[in-house]
């Protein structure tokens, strides 16, 4: 019997000891996830700064680009008006010259070779005042265009250099 006891006993302090190991093996474990769930924790909140700190600095670099941009499309609405204004004002011009065009051409030549008041080169005078009145409309209207071109190309370029960060 005592063989016996000594076995139990011996049986015991084995289970005791499993158990102890057991103990120690969930112990480890529990304070194992609770360090990489804390490493983890760090890791999502330098991840999420980061973010932050990405969106305000893509927030910042748009509200510097949209500030070039609407700069840039004041400029050119002024460019263009004053284009406005300046072929206005050629086209003003150059209506004054055509009138005056028209009223010498209505005068009668007063080069003393031409007999009869110059009634034969009439017609000649007309078609040259017509001609420069065509001539001087067609110029004017590509100047325009040349104008709002070189207005639209500069602005693009511009919008361009600006969104690049130059």
């Amino acid at each position: 019997m005592i063989a016996l006891h000594k076995q139990y006993k011996l049986i015991a302090l084995g289970a005791a000891v499993l158990a102890l190991m057991a103990l120690s093996a969930a112990g480890a474990w529990q304070w194992q996830g609770n360090r990489y769930e804390r490493q983890l924790s760090e890791l999502r909140e330098g991840y999420a700064e980061s973010a932050r700190q990405a969106e305000a600095r893509a927030r910042s670099e748009e509200q510097r680009r949209q500030t070039a941009i609407e700069g840039i499309r004041r400029d050119a609405q002024e460019q263009i008006a004053a284009v406005a204004a300046d072929a206005a004002a050629a086209d003003a011009a150059a209506g004054r010259l055509r009138a005056r065009v028209t009223e010498l051409s209505r005068r009668p030549a007063s080069c003393p070779g031409v007999a009869g008041g110059g009634e034969a080169t009439d017609p000649a005078r007309d078609l040259l005042a017509d001609m420069l009145g065509r001539l001087d409309a067609a110029a004017g209207g590509v100047a325009e265009f040349a104008d709002r071109s070189r207005a639209a190309g500069l602005t693009c370029q511009f919008a361009y250099e600006a969104l690049k960060g130059n």
